[in-house]
């Protein structure tokens, strides 16, 4: 194979080993989860937990969509309710967890908060962080001076 037909074959199998390192984490983030979580046994509410807002329109999370937030400085603002929402529930699930280090920590929160957005309906979500009570924890004030 000639020098030219080398260096496209590396960039080739370098852009592939990117584009599937999202997915690659996301696999390995759900294989360190220890247990899963299950959504609450309440009648569907189907708004918000914390804010009350009905839930129409909900899209799943993937993890492509989610590794691009990391090019996006506004993505924090554009999380949806649902989204921060299923964060805490999987955030709290993993405090059950035996401790880990920081990494795995990180990677399972993240991962278990994008199953839970492609495996539970919106109401599941809501239903499961208002048992939770993560509202308390979600919309604590913020900035200083607030208490912690």
């Amino acid at each position: 194979m000639r020098a030219a037909g080398k260096a496209w074959l590396s960039v080739v199998v370098l852009v592939a080993g990117i584009a599937l390192l999202p997915g690659l984490l996301y696999l390995l983030g759900l294989a360190l989860v220890e247990g899963w979580p299950k959504p609450a046994d309440r009648a569907p509410s189907g708004v918000a937990a914390c804010s009350g807002e009905p839930r129409m329109g909900f899209q799943p999370m993937n993890p492509w969509s989610f590794t691009a937030r990391f090019f996006d400085p506004g993505a924090l603002k554009k999380a949806t309710d649902i989204e921060r929402e299923a964060f805490w529930v999987a955030r709290r699930h993993l405090m059950r967890q035996p401790q880990h280090d920081m990494l795995r920590w990180h990677l399972s929160s993240t991962a278990l908060t994008i199953w839970i957005t492609r495996n539970w309906s919106a109401a599941q979500i809501a239903d499961t962080a208002k048992k939770e009570d993560v509202c308390q924890v979600w919309s604590r004030p913020r900035g200083p001076g607030a208490p912690r």
